[in-house]
């Protein structure tokens, strides 16, 4: 929410926010520091004194005139990148509101409440900063609890838990200008963190449904900061941990995110998953492009509990990924070929149809009398070349099929 508080920014305002933090005792240490700072016009001396003064940070969050006081402070920070440099400013910056998240004072909605005036106040890299650490405050502050950690999910209508939904983080950032690869990154990574610790709280209160929500929004999260990294190169541990975490992720839930998910094996912490942590890479990749028999081989070898991966669910996905993959090579396919790929008896076949048009990953009928499902659409798993061979088969087949629509209306004309 945009701060209506009225600034007052006259030569003798800072005195006044001086003693207002200094709890008007005009000789103290913190008091006179402040006061020498400002005689000498040293703006970053004024504001390092006030934020490494604790007792100052807490007076900003108890005290109701503690917006109006950050306000302030902001325009010293604004007075502060014209003089001492942008990065100075910063840095001070980044020593508030840490100095604000540590407080011992027991008060969330305070502490926001100052973030979010400082958010109001500053612009581009700074404003993507301090939205991080909004987002970071409301789920693992010291005094945060399960009860203002539940109300970041959308259907609480909160405005960070909105903000989590979606896309509406992306389309934020938007309005943030030009901004480095490096800024999205941490704050999509936060965002990640945050969302995650809804889902873990929701699985602990037996919200089920809420909690796998939470989850498929972090790994939404998370393949956004994937994409931050432009190559192999720029892979950092951060990096490989969020590529591992997203990989598990793709596998244990591949149909919620089938669309987001689809290129992930061109992310570049993914592709050093093969270098770092090739089973994991190789079990991926099985998820993005094969088929259930491949699975079956691999999963021999591999201890699956390792990666917190469930196999009767891990089988139900690739089940369900291998139908597709059929749809997408043929547009009949006989009941006997689904029940081959699949592992089935022949009278389930028409339980999984029904479960995949329910995934949302096929559009098909079923011909009982004649064995096949005759397929309308279905979602592709991959699009490489062979995909654009068989695109431009199909599309030379209703060229053909409507020339001869046509060539008989004008035969049935003359």
């Amino acid at each position: 929410m945009a701060s209506s508080t009225l600034v007052n920014t006259a030569d003798a305002a800072e005195l006044r926010l001086v003693h207002f933090l200094g709890d008007h005792d005009a000789t103290s240490p913190f008091v006179l520091s402040c006061e020498n700072a400002i005689s000498n016009q040293d703006a970053p001396a004024l504001i390092q004194t006030i934020v490494s003064h604790q007792d100052a940070i807490d007076k900003l969050i108890l005290s109701d005139e503690g917006t109006g006081a950050t306000c302030l402070l902001a325009v010293l920070f604004d007075r502060m990148d014209s003089s001492a440099g942008a990065g100075m400013a910063m840095g001070l910056l980044k020593q508030l509101v840490h100095a604000v998240e540590e407080s011992n004072v027991d008060n969330v909605n305070n502490k926001t409440g100052l973030l979010c005036a400082l958010y109001n106040l500053k612009r581009g890299p700074e404003k993507c900063w301090i939205l991080g650490r909004i987002l970071h405050l409301a789920a693992f502050n010291k005094c945060s609890n399960e009860t203002s950690i539940l109300n970041l999910l959308p259907d609480r209508k909160s405005t960070l838990g909105n903000l989590l939904e979606g896309n509406n983080l992306e389309r934020i950032l938007t309005g943030f200008g030009e901004l480095n690869p490096e800024d999205e990154r941490e704050l999509y990574g936060i965002a990640s963190n945050v969302i995650g610790k809804v889902a873990e709280v929701c699985r602990s209160k037996g919200l089920d449904v809420e909690a796998t929500a939470a989850e498929a929004s972090k790994q939404r999260f998370l393949l956004k900061m994937l994409a931050t990294y432009g190559n192999v190169s720029a892979v950092d541990d951060e990096a490989r941990s969020a590529a591992q975490q997203a990989a598990i992720g793709a596998i244990s839930n591949p149909v919620a995110l089938f669309v987001e998910q689809r290129c992930i094996m061109s992310l570049p912490p993914i592709m050093a998953l093969k270098n770092d942590n090739p089973p994991l890479y190789s079990l991926l990749e099985i998820f993005q492009q094969g088929k259930l028999e491949d699975f079956q081989s691999f999963s021999r070898d591999v201890d699956l509990t390792a990666y917190n991966i469930n196999k009767e669910d891990a089988v139900r996905n690739m089940r369900l990924l291998s139908l597709c993959s059929l749809a997408t090579e043929y547009e009949q396919i006989p009941y006997d070929a689904i029940a081959t790929t699949l592992q089935v008896d022949k009278a389930d076949v028409e339980f999984w149809v029904i479960d995949a048009v329910s995934s949302g990953l096929l559009t098909a009928k079923m011909d009982q009398l004649q064995g096949v499902v005759l397929v309308e659409r279905c979602a592709v798993r991959r699009f490489g070349i062979e995909q654009w061979k068989i695109l431009q088969t199909r599309l030379n087949a209703w060229s053909k099929n409507v020339k001869g629509v046509l060539d008989g209306l004008k035969q049935s004309q003359i």
